[in-house]
């Protein structure tokens, strides 16, 4: 499911495959580099063992000019759940059941994204740049064994607010090609089980 979300987030500066041919020609011009990063959303929706944690989640950035990645630039963006009331009236339109859960960056990391945005342009002016996005923490927890057969999870994004949500996936098995035992194991250390607060 990190796999996922670092995808939907990636896919409107790339133009990635997967995604409808609609929703790549909306997000033709988009760059990253210059976005309103206050707008960019992602929203996911999961099985329902699965218990999405925005606030868990962490988006690690990194840019590099040519092939000195060991001088780049790295930046640690922390996420949050997005309560947004026109949110849920625009997903509801894009179909599916249950509302899927929004992420966006926490007001505390939009400074440090800006900056690194800024660092990025700098590069690009010297010369090729490159980078890099992964995610750290956990995505969603689970509140059982993960069951056996696909992992269907759908997925939307909001790159700005002139193109509003997209759909990026649907149905898509975040399981994949996993086949033997091992692989499972990873599965359900990225998943890890949800962690129930008790009274005091």
């Amino acid at each position: 499911m990190r796999r996922l979300l670092a995808l939907a987030l990636i896919l409107p500066l790339c133009g990635c495959n997967g995604a409808p041919l609609s929703t790549q020609w909306k997000l033709r011009s988009f760059n990253l580099n210059t976005a309103d990063l206050s707008q960019l959303r992602v929203a996911l929706r999961a099985p329902a063992w699965a218990r999405l944690t925005p606030e868990r989640t962490v988006i690690v950035a990194r840019y590099w000019l040519g092939d000195d990645e060991a001088r780049g630039s790295s930046v640690a963006l922390k996420l949050r759940r997005a309560a947004r009331t026109e949110d849920a009236a625009a997903l509801s339109q894009l179909g599916g059941a249950p509302s899927p859960v929004v992420y966006e960056l926490a007001p505390q990391s939009l400074g440090p994204a800006h900056a690194l945005q800024l660092e990025a342009l700098r590069l690009k002016a010297q010369g090729t740049t490159h980078g890099r996005i992964h995610i750290d923490g956990a995505v969603a927890c689970r509140t059982g064994e993960i069951p056996p057969g696909p992992i269907s999870v759908d997925a939307f994004v909001h790159a700005d607010n002139e193109t509003g949500w997209l759909p990026l996936y649907e149905q898509h098995n975040v399981r994949g090609d996993m086949k033997d035992a091992e692989e499972d194991a990873r599965l359900a250390q990225l998943i890890p089980a949800c962690v129930e607060k008790r009274a005091p």
